[in-house]
């Protein structure tokens, strides 16, 4: 089936993540801002200035670098591994900038052995049966820094003060195009980012060339930044401009840094185009170097990379086979575990588990297992995308989850087996102890968040099973709809709420909801496992009625949380869902026309299921590079 292009031709705002992430890689993860409020004039002391080091025992290595998610798990030195020197004493050692947070990382030997750092016991699972090195660093006021860093000044996301994303209702990401638009509030941000982030910019890292050929380095300077500032060549009228910018600073850096703070409020560097040229059928293609853009934010969330840049260059991407080569390529990059991590997370709406509260004297839900919660999650898709079956179906109905030692107390399971050398509070693969739990169903990060402060929800865990992982909706309810039922001690939830489907009124649509969502009752506000609830056994009975399309008719009852994951895997519904929520996440919009998601739902379905397969089939469907 060809499809003409449904979406118009347009720009899409960089989201707060895009913007960072670019940034970190524009600038080589220099992304240390001023404080609000301070003089950008004079470049601050980075925080965090840690030191990396590494004894070989006397093994000949002829180099040793740093990848991690600071430098994009870089495999090489050329693609922006951290370098080790050696030293007369025979180890390897470094020290670089980090940015405030909490960094995953391994030493890579000969730029081909990758081992976690043995100087650093802080280890994490990287959800492939080992562990990467963790590292936290905290910058305080006055510059103290955790982990095992120097001190420095205080180092600020860019990005914290930004607004938020805009997310329209029923669209579950943070790239929604048509809702991103630049308000004053917007604009003043990004001045305000630009000006900071020019003025700590590493210049030492931006100029490659003489500086005693002045002007002939001055145009290489702002021909490559601006190159890769706006992800396409600039103009001549562009480098005229830029080059006139950096000369006319009189200081070379400065010039640099008035440079980069032009190209960092143009809307070339703000927006994504997707414009494309003129075809003749009226269409408008995206050219090779808009491609490269569509392709690297959909699969890594960032600017392309050198390769990329390349493949556009040479005209590559302008066909099929080299498209799919290099969005293959990219879907091969460990960057590209951390984008399906963060697609994972806003497709469930387990992202805000970190914000979900509940009464600590009834319901004790430490930030500690909230972070793990949604690691948990973060972890385990991306083990089933890219370790385990890759399969949908596995997501559902897996027996398994990733947990560290008290997650796996908090959810009444054995410990997880221990790695060698690894650390209690590293998330290890741990096997369900019975059918209560089944996949990403039983998660924390999505119990918690579809439960009240002080109860269960069989409406919001009943309708997240139909709106996100069966894009079944429902009209919003009437306004004498009632309420949430009253707690009553001496009555369980499906007690209290029988009122809906007794009442037919209430029944017509929750009929739908209720029955699904009391399969999810064994386990309690924070995920939890109970068995009984008001001195009576809990009944996690359901029927997951009309699976494929609501009004059909048909049921699919289930006794455990298990058997409703299958019915859901089962289901043709879940499958046409999951590639309609990739579609948005790839695309920036809610209304994906039927014409283009129907061929990448089949040869989703001819690879078996292969959510691999899913996001190539995304990228290289015709419709992908054309707008109208």
């Amino acid at each position: 089936m060809q499809c003409p292009g449904s979406i118009a031709r347009g720009l899409r705002l960089l989201t707060r993540r895009e913007y960072k992430a670019t940034v970190d890689d524009l600038l080589g993860a220099s992304t240390a801002t001023t404080a609000p409020g301070t003089s950008p004039s004079t470049p601050p002391a980075t925080c965090g200035q840690q030191s990396f080091t590494y004894d070989p025992h006397g093994r000949a290595l002829t180099s040793v670098h740093v990848a991690g998610t600071f430098n994009g798990w870089a495999a090489t030195i050329a693609a922006g591994g951290w370098a080790l020197a050696l030293q007369p004493s025979g180890t390897w050692s470094t020290t670089h900038a980090v940015a405030n947070g909490s960094h995953q990382y391994k030493l890579v030997l000969n730029e081909s052995e990758w081992v976690v750092d043995p100087s650093n016991p802080k280890t994490a699972s990287n959800g492939i049966g080992g562990d990467n090195s963790m590292l936290d660093v905290t910058c305080a006021a006055g510059g103290t820094t955790g982990g095992t860093g120097t001190t420095g000044a205080t180092s600020l996301d860019p990005t914290a003060s930004f607004p938020p994303d805009t997310r329209p209702e029923g669209f579950a990401f943070d790239d929604h195009g048509a809702g991103r638009v630049v308000t004053s509030v917007v604009m003043d941000e990004w001045a305000r980012a630009a000006a900071s982030i020019a003025a700590s910019a590493d210049v030492a890292k931006l100029v490659t060339c003489d500086r005693a050929a002045r002007e002939a380095c001055a145009k290489t300077v702002v021909t490559q930044l601006g190159k890769r500032a706006f992800r396409r060549p600039l103009t001549d009228g562009e480098v005229a401009r830029h080059y006139g910018v950096l000369l006319g600073a009189g200081d070379f850096d400065k010039g640099v840094r008035a440079a980069l703070r032009a190209m960092l409020t143009s809307p070339s560097f703000a927006y994504r185009s997707e414009v494309g040229e003129r075809q003749p059928d009226g269409t408008y293609k995206l050219t090779p170097w808009e491609t490269a853009s569509a392709l690297s934010y959909f699969f890594w969330g960032t600017m392309p990379d050198a390769a990329l840049f390349d493949a556009a260059e040479r005209g590559d991407l302008a066909t099929a086979p080299g498209l799919e080569r290099e969005a293959r390529r990219l879907l091969a990059s460990p960057r590209a575990r951390a984008t399906v991590a963060t697609f994972a997370e806003q497709w469930l709406g387990s992202e805000s588990v970190g914000q979900v509260t509940k009464s600590d004297a009834v319901y004790p839900f430490p930030s500690d297992i909230r972070a793990a919660m949604l690691e948990e999650t973060r972890s385990f898709v991306t083990h089933v995308v890219f370790d385990g079956t890759h399969s949908l179906d596995e997501l559902f109905t897996a027996d398994y989850t990733f947990a560290n030692d008290a997650l796996a107390k908090h959810y009444g399971l054995a410990p997880p087996p221990a790695a060698a050398g690894a650390s209690p509070s590293a998330l290890r693969q741990v096997k369900y102890a019975d059918a209560s739990r089944s996949g990403i169903l039983g998660h924390g990060s999505i119990l918690a968040t579809t439960a009240h402060s002080d109860q269960t929800s069989p409406i919001r865990r009943g309708l997240f099973v139909r709106r996100r992982l069966l894009c079944q909706e429902f009209p919003a309810p009437p306004p004498n709809a009632g309420s949430v039922p009253q707690v009553d001690a001496a009555a369980t939830t499906r007690e209290r709420f029988a009122q809906h489907t007794a009442n037919a009124f209430c029944k017509s649509c929750h009929q739908y909801i209720d029955d699904v969502g009391f399969g999810f009752e064994r386990l309690d506000t924070i995920g939890r496992l109970r068995t009984t609830e008001a001195g009576k056994p809990i009944d996690s009975k359901g029927d997951m009625n009309d699976v494929e399309a609501l009004g059909k008719g048909t049921h699919a009852p289930f006794s455990s949380m298990g058997e409703l994951g299958h019915v859901v895997a089962s289901s043709d519904a879940a499958k046409t869902c999951v590639v309609r929520q990739v579609y948005r996440f790839a695309r920036g919009r809610l209304d994906d026309d039927i014409c283009e998601t129907a061929p990448i739902r089949q040869r989703f379905l001819d690879k078996g299921g292969d959510l691999r397969e899913l996001m190539i089939a995304v990228v290289t469907d015709a419709a992908f590079v054309v707008r109208k």
